[in-house]
């Protein structure tokens, strides 16, 4: 039995939900009046517990008393480059007209007969399910890192019958000798809305990221199969003339569709390499610091889903590197000795378009590329050496 075909809104199902989760309806999906109450009530709890704990944060820095040791340190540079990361990443998505402009512009494009979607393979670029795991990973060691502490907790009142409050910033001051209870529960009130922001703004952005990128790859693998598969003829030149000339409008579409996601992701781009970088280099100094606790297991995962995130950021850029050009042998090896003059005029074109290969790149110079990753992990390992050995 032939397996379903999936269209294109089933591809855009994964990063809305995501979205979803902080609240955020990024393609206006129709929603009743009172879901969109609820909705908007609970973006701006979210982004005002963001503010809030962002603004009691540099207090603390600026304070600079409660800052009094190496680990400390360091928990408070992964949290500055955290922000830095994920706000970076919340404004890009903040384009959202840009957004909803490039989704419908694919939309259009997608194969709509499940003839036609078989023959782009569309199944074969859908969401695979160590994706999705990775994704669900990743949303899961971050929700660890927040209720480790009060796990830590109640595993202390059974073990020693004392509940040590603990949560999981440092930068708020709870003593249970001297506050109320509740104050304890709006702070970890705060810190769950707020790590909802930060996390799901991180990711988020990525996945919207990627499944942009995702489309336009299959397109350009569509256009290398028709050109394999087609064979011209004089005897039916008119056709094949109107054949090729359709590739020839599609690869320029696709070009101004790439160059429509750089012009969306790419100003962000580097910035989020940048820190992801330095969030996976302060984690895990902080980690190698605290030793083998709960929240160095969290850690531990979550450094690896962060190190995979880059990684499929720079895999999928470095194949529609790959894609583009292989346009070109498809034209070399295209079977067109049969074909009229003008056809082959046609082909010329092509392979002149494919000459500038389309890339995902960063504010327009910095191609992401695989050789991106191998580099940015390369600076990182040598960053976490020097760091550990400054504070041994």
């Amino acid at each position: 039995m032939e397996p379903v075909q999936y269209s294109y809104e089933d591809f855009a199902r994964l990063p809305t939900t995501v979205f979803w989760i902080m609240g955020y309806d990024m393609l206006g999906v129709p929603k009743t009046r009172s879901r969109r109450i609820l909705y908007w009530i609970y973006r701006f709890l979210c982004l005002a517990s963001h503010g809030v704990c962002v603004g009691v944060m540099v207090f603390r820095m600026v304070e600079a008393k409660t800052i009094d040791n190496v680990s400390l340190i360091m928990r408070y540079a992964t949290l500055v480059t955290y922000i830095i990361n994920s706000d970076t990443k919340f404004a890009t998505v903040l384009q959202r007209s840009a957004i909803q402009s490039l989704n419908s512009k694919l939309a259009e494009l997608y194969p709509k007969t499940t003839l036609d979607r078989i023959y782009h393979r569309v199944n074969d670029h859908y969401w695979t399910k160590s994706f999705v795991y990775l994704v669900i990973i990743y949303i899961g060691s971050s929700i660890m890192v927040v209720i480790g502490p009060i796990i830590t907790s109640i595993i202390a009142y059974f073990t020693h019958n004392v509940f040590t409050y603990m949560h999981c910033y440092p930068y708020f001051l709870y003593d249970p000798e001297k506050d109320p209870v509740w104050i304890y529960i709006s702070i970890y009130a705060l810190e769950w809305l707020h790590s909802t922001q930060m996390v799901i703004s991180n990711i988020g952005a990525d996945i919207w990221l990627l499944y942009f990128q995702v489309q336009i790859n299959l397109h350009f693998r569509g256009i290398i199969r028709s050109l394999e598969d087609h064979k011209p003829s004089v005897k039916h030149d008119q056709e094949d003339r109107k054949f090729i000339a359709k590739i020839v409008d599609k690869q320029v579409h696709l070009v101004s569709l790439q160059n429509d996601l750089n012009g969306i992701f790419g100003k962000s781009l580097l910035l989020s390499l940048l820190t992801t970088a330095a969030v996976i280099c302060t984690v895990a100094v902080y980690t190698l610091i605290q030793g083998p606790t709960l929240e160095g297991f969290t850690y531990v995962i979550f450094i690896g889903t962060s190190v995979m995130q880059v990684y499929l950021v720079c895999y999928y850029g470095q194949q529609v590197l790959d894609l583009s050009g292989e346009v070109a042998h498809a034209v070399y090896n295209h079977d067109f000795h049969d074909a009229s003059i003008a056809y082959k005029r046609y082909l010329l074109i092509i392979i002149i378009r494919a000459q500038q290969p389309v890339e995902l790149n960063a504010m327009g110079y910095l191609s992401i590329s695989l050789d991106t990753f191998k580099q940015l992990m390369s600076v990182s390992y040598r960053v976490i050496t020097m760091l550990m050995q400054m504070i041994q």
